[in-house]
């Protein structure tokens, strides 16, 4: 009843998919324009260095090293070559919002083009919950001269006093800026552009479920949680943590290297003290007796959790161990999809995401990554490249590519070779079908 249940759930999401026409990049020749999805037929010209997926009514494109936003009639809604921008991958607005540079200061416009807030900060992130961190330098007199490479992923400042290499790079869909060397503080702006969070912050990270992981100090800082009017709810405790989802996240309150050690990533911060395990929105810890080393991954049943043996259990939200630890050394979870454990002989073993029974896939699997959606990228034996997995584990798109993408909205980014050779020089989409957005004799 199970598998007819999750069967009929999928084939109505996918008729609701398919039913919708979206605009797809469409790549000929080295350049992309943009197709339909339910005629085929283009609908954007072929004319740009590089295209995304459209979020809402905008999409990302860049023309000669410069990027814009257009809508789906191709109408530069955001002129190509008017801002930079300085996040590891293209960037795509948040709540109608989207954090640009200008003269090396950033602001914010909406998806209008219309800027709402000023160019004054030295760095904005994403919006999230109707608020996006903010940062200032700490001495201006002394950082004076910004480096900005977006092609090299490489942002940094160079000081009169020291020599400098970069500050980090950034995940695009966190929007966190971890500074190596502590050169910003950092708050958070409302949507107005009003500060609602004072500048004051060491590192900070997005609201998610109402909390924002802050940290006051980065030397031996420890991290906590304020909610949106700045109070902090769960005190500074944590040497590691991360964002809330299904009201829970995982932290770590024991240094696991020494006392001196101090480390930074845009989600983790680290400092020293006691157990580590999985907290709710009052930082009550739950499984403070199982000794987690890692956290995996994360549905909307719980967590993958991997402890200091280097053994790999499933846990829910209540701290019950509903798959035990065992042979399993690594996992990989994915929401409305199978969960899926590695063994120490390379092989996977996966269990149903809902009753945790076994389920014996059809295929060999040598490679498993998440593809969201309900769907898992995977390779086979003998066989390097990867292909698509739907929630019933059964083979979708076959392998045939160098790289898979997360899907979104249906499509995902691939890149693909033929006898060791790249048939393209970009990427292309494709969507869970495996109709590829491209002609093939693009070189």
């Amino acid at each position: 009843m199970k598998t007819f249940c999750t069967i009929t759930v999928l084939l109505l999401i996918t008729n609701l998919l398919f039913s919708q026409n979206h605009l797809v990049p469409y790549l000929k020749s080295g350049k992309y324009g943009y197709m339909s999805s339910e005629t085929k037929k283009i609908v954007i010209p072929v004319q740009f260095d590089h295209a995304e997926l459209f979020y809402g009514n905008l999409a990302y494109v860049e023309k000669g090293g410069e990027f814009g936003f257009i809508d789906k009639e191709g109408n530069e809604i955001v002129e190509i070559g008017t801002y930079t921008t300085t996040y590891d991958e293209p960037p795509h607005f948040n709540e109608g919002l989207l954090a640009v540079a200008k003269n090396q200061k950033f602001g914010v416009i909406n998806e209008k083009g219309e800027v709402v807030v000023p160019f004054k900060y030295d760095y904005i992130g994403k919006f999230s919950e109707g608020k996006a961190a903010v940062g200032m330098l700490k001495d201006p007199t002394d950082y004076n001269y910004r480096v900005e490479n977006y092609k090299t992923l490489n942002i940094g400042i160079l000081s009169k006093s020291k020599t400098f290499t970069t500050r980090g790079n950034r995940d695009n869909n966190q929007g966190q800026r971890w500074g190596e060397l502590g050169d910003l503080w950092y708050g958070f702006i409302n949507t107005l552009g009003q500060e609602v969070v004072p500048v004051q912050y060491g590192k900070v990270g997005d609201y998610s479920e109402g909390l924002a992981l802050v940290v006051k100090n980065i030397v031996h800082g420890k991290g906590g949680y304020i909610d949106h009017s700045g109070i902090m709810t769960i005190p500074a405790q944590f040497i590691e943590a991360y964002d809330f989802k299904y009201g829970f996240t995982h932290a770590r309150r024991t240094n696991m290297y020494n006392d001196n050690y101090i480390a930074s990533s845009y989600e983790h911060v680290y400092v020293m003290d006691s157990p580590n395990g999985i907290i709710d929105k009052r930082g009550k810890l739950i499984l403070a007796t199982v000794p987690i080393q890692n956290f995996l991954g994360q549905n909307k049943n719980g967590f993958i959790l991997k402890s200091w043996d280097g053994k790999v259990c499933f846990s829910d939200y209540e701290g019950k161990i509903k798959i035990p630890f065992g042979e399993h050394l690594d996992g990989v979870v994915c929401e409305n999809a199978p969960l899926a454990f590695k063994t120490s002989d390379g092989t996977y073993h996966f269990h149903h995401s809902e009753s945790y029974d076994k389920i014996t896939p059809s295929i060999n699997v040598d490679d498993l990554k998440e593809g969201k959606e309900g769907l898992l990228i995977y390779s086979e034996i003998n066989n390097p490249y990867y292909g698509v997995l739907n929630n019933n584990l059964q083979v979708i798109v076959k392998p045939k590519y160098d790289y898979i993408s997360p899907f979104k909205n249906g499509f995902a980014k691939v890149l693909r070779s033929e006898n060791e050779k790249r048939i393209t020089t970009k990427h292309f989409f494709i969507d869970a079908t495996g109709y590829e957005y491209v002609t093939l004799d693009a070189h």
